[in-house]
């Protein structure tokens, strides 16, 4: 068991993370320091990704993607892996896991970076929009929110998945705003509210809600 921290969160909180302007501002035993804080929390991120990974259905999804903690030019200002079910490990589709100053997200999405390389079209994977209805009769619908991908970053207020169904002209004007872009859907623990949580049960919960829906893709 991982405990979620505010620890995890605090590391995102600087306001620089390019390592050039890092580097100006200070001295090297500082930048020292700060990169093995980065390094170690992420170094939990990834063995708490490597733990959920093994907790679901064997067989079911690919090996999980952890990004790192560096793109060699700056510090990340968010941890993120996916995972794809086995049969859709070529499509743009997948469930992706996130951890930010912000939040811990585990949401369904369309990968739009290095789309070219990958099946599918974002047209294809917004048909699911349909099957959300259905869909969620199958889960606590508390902290669940969908988004649109173009119009909203991730520190951004989203629309409560429990409003987006109660209300059609929600769902309306949501459709309309989406035109080219694709939605999100998932689940958030914010960083006020992140005591006494499993991130491995958490995480592992969220995925196996979302894979239901994720699996219709198969079918369209």
């Amino acid at each position: 068991m991982t405990q979620l921290t505010d620890e995890m969160f605090q590391i995102f909180d600087q306001p620089e993370f390019s390592f050039k302007k890092i580097k100006m501002q200070h001295t090297e035993a500082e930048v020292a320091e700060l990169k093995d804080k980065f390094k170690g929390v992420w170094q939990t991120w990834k063995a708490v990704n490597q733990a959920v990974a093994k907790k679901l259905p064997a067989g079911e999804f690919a090996k999980v993607h952890v990004e790192s903690w560096t793109n060699g030019w700056n510090l990340r200002d968010h941890y993120w892996a996916s995972y794809r079910l086995q049969d859709l490990a070529d499509a743009n589709p997948c469930i992706g896991v996130m951890l930010d100053k912000k939040q811990l997200q585990v949401y369904l999405m369309f990968q739009h970076y290095k789309s070219e390389k990958r099946r599918m079209a974002p047209e294809q994977y917004n048909k699911l929009l349909a099957d959300i209805p259905s869909w969620s009769k199958q889960i606590d619908l508390q902290d669940w929110y969908i988004w649109n991908g173009e119009m909203s970053s991730e520190f951004d207020k989203h629309t409560k998945l429990n409003d987006y169904l109660k209300q059609s002209d929600i769902q309306t004007q949501f459709k309309s705003d989406l035109k080219d872009a694709t939605f999100l859907i998932g689940k958030f623990i914010f960083r006020d509210q992140q005591h006494d949580v499993n991130m491995e049960d958490f995480i592992t919960q969220a995925i196996m809600d979302l894979a239901p829906l994720y699996e219709n893709l198969d079918k369209k």
